[in-house]
């Protein structure tokens, strides 16, 4: 239900740092109409132009924090609410090129009530600005 908001219009961009672009972020929305806490969830996946992208080079804005992607099973006081989307920065020299590009994202969360993974799953043409 929530799924096609996953990926976040807004917020794609390369990142620098002391002159050199280190990487880019993509903002994702939590598939899900509660907020959780950040030890719930159980997989993000983003695919950048059909290539996967590793989860030892992403890190995750959370209300002001970053956390790695191995951080968050112990997450426990970084809640990602429904409202609220969460930056995910990919670790790539030379970040990526002006443009369009197709940005895949996949959440799987795990819900204390049901019995299987709540998952999320939305592709969308971002426009990278120069």
């Amino acid at each position: 239900m929530f799924e096609k908001y996953l990926v976040h219009p807004s917020g794609f961009r390369n990142v620098t740092s002391e002159g050199q672009t280190v990487g880019y972020e993509v903002q994702l929305r939590i598939p899900y109409y509660r907020g959780i806490p950040m030890s719930c969830v159980k997989e993000i996946t983003l695919t950048v132009d059909d290539a996967a992208v590793p989860h030892e080079s992403t890190s995750f804005l959370v209300k002001g924090e970053w956390l790695k992607y191995d951080e968050l099973p112990t997450a426990v006081n970084h809640r990602w609410e429904m409202a609220d989307a969460i930056t995910v920065r990919v670790e790539q020299t030379g970040g990526l090129q002006p443009g369009a590009h197709k940005v895949k994202g996949y959440v799987s969360l795990r819900i204390s009530y049901q019995p299987h993974p709540n998952v999320g799953e939305d592709e969308k043409v971002l426009t990278l600005e120069p």
